[in-house]
């Protein structure tokens, strides 16, 4: 008996810190929002066994548009803006990143600059206002991410795959312990987001 005990709690405890290494703790909003979802998508979300590299998206200010006829013309028109949710997207990454000759250590918006690694498998997003570090160019490359350099006039080469699936998770803004997954293939302005109850 004293055995199964210790048992369970050596996993509990190298469980604790398996986490507490590979999701940091933040006390940034967006941050917090980005790594519960990580935390959510690799214990939870079945997507996570299908691909080793994601893409993480913040969508700061979550718009819903529909399809209306401006004479005679379909358009897609934004019809509700919705200031009390934050979303975060997880989709599996196929296509490799192309990059400019200005995408070097210290710029920003040239390349993802943040990034976890969870179980192996690597999250990465883009952060305007971080700086592409000397590591984190390394991991792009470890992964194998990074495309050859783009010169001016090439086009990078990306496929479009309609039914790939991602995650989006719904954040009360108000209270981030708040929120819903979604697993879908459709973008989050082209639905109505799920209800979420999170006051004022």
């Amino acid at each position: 008996m004293r055995k199964i005990i210790i048992s369970l709690l050596w996993l509990l405890l190298t469980d604790c810190y398996s986490q507490e290494k590979y999701i940091p703790q933040s006390t940034n909003f967006a941050e917090f929002a980005i790594y519960e979802a990580i935390t959510d998508f690799a214990d939870n979300c079945r997507l996570f066994k299908q691909d080793s590299i994601f893409n993480v998206h913040i969508e700061d200010t979550l718009r819903h548009v529909t399809l209306q006829r401006d004479q005679g013309t379909l358009k897609w028109v934004c019809d509700s803006v919705y200031t009390n949710i934050l979303v975060v997207e997880i989709l599996g990454e196929k296509d490799k990143i192309g990059y400019y000759p200005n995408a070097v250590v210290g710029s920003k918006g040239k390349l993802p600059s943040r990034y976890v690694i969870v179980k192996g498998k690597l999250f990465y997003w883009w952060d305007r206002d971080y700086p592409l570090t000397e590591e984190m160019l390394s991991v792009l490359k470890k992964y194998n991410v990074l495309t050859d350099m783009i010169y001016d006039g090439m086009l990078p080469e990306y496929s479009i795959n309609d039914a790939q699936k991602g995650a989006s998770y719904y954040f009360c803004r108000n209270d981030l312990s708040k929120y819903k997954r979604v697993v879908t293939n459709i973008a989050t302005e082209y639905y109505s987001p799920p209800k979420l109850k999170c006051g004022n």
